[in-house]
């Protein structure tokens, strides 16, 4: 049960500290895949955001495509899952500030000479050194816009649009595929009315039930 749960949110974002750099209005589409089995067919997420709204659709092998929804402003988040074609649920939750004496350094960061255009954007080099397995890789970010709309390093100095995250499943890396800065449909931010909202706790005993 505990690695089904945390299959929901291997791609979930939380919420982003206040940054100054232009806000995104648009979409971005990155390609996910694993480093440990290169085999494996890659992901593809869609990210849709209005600034202070964003949603991200992320594909699950578990529950099938999953959706999440946040709105930074008034710090509350749902993702959107689906049991049957009857059992709709979105699962509430508020964005809780962290203590930061409690806060573990998982890696560390630095600026490097190098640019690189990703995905239509255009990249500055950082090298990113995971702590725990003591691995380095070679990161891009976008100084044009926040890191907040991502959650893996809040602290980038722009939006990570090529990146390396460690999970349980392995390194996975993020590739910026291509993006545009269409304004997406407002009722995309929007709970459908099918939809049950319950607390995640509510959700962990729905599944223990089944």
């Amino acid at each position: 049960m505990k690695k089904i749960v945390g299959i929901l949110f291997l791609f979930v974002l939380t919420a982003g500290n206040g940054q100054s750099q232009n806000p995104f209005v648009g979409t971005l589409i990155y390609e996910v895949t694993n480093l440990n089995r290169p085999t494996d067919e890659p992901l593809e997420i869609s990210v849709f955001s209005l600034d202070s709204l964003v949603r991200i659709e992320t594909p699950s092998p578990v529950f099938g495509n999953q959706i999440f929804i946040k709105h930074l402003t008034r710090k509350k988040s749902f993702l959107l899952i689906s049991l049957s074609e009857t059992d709709h649920y979105a699962i509430k939750d508020d964005f809780k500030k962290q203590d930061s004496s409690a806060i573990q350094v998982k890696y560390i960061w630095k600026k490097k000479q190098g640019k690189k255009t990703v995905g239509g954007l255009k990249g500055k080099k950082l090298k990113l050194t995971i702590l725990k397995s003591n691995q380095t890789f070679e990161c891009f970010y976008s100084k044009e816009f926040a890191a907040k709309y991502q959650d893996a390093y809040q602290d980038f100095p722009g939006l990570p649009i090529e990146y390396c995250v460690e999970s349980e499943d392995g390194i996975l890396k993020y590739t910026l595929k291509k993006h545009n800065k269409i304004a997406p449909n407002y009722d995309l931010f929007g709970i459908p009315s099918n939809y049950k909202r319950v607390t995640f706790d509510e959700f962990v005993d729905l599944l223990n039930k089944e």
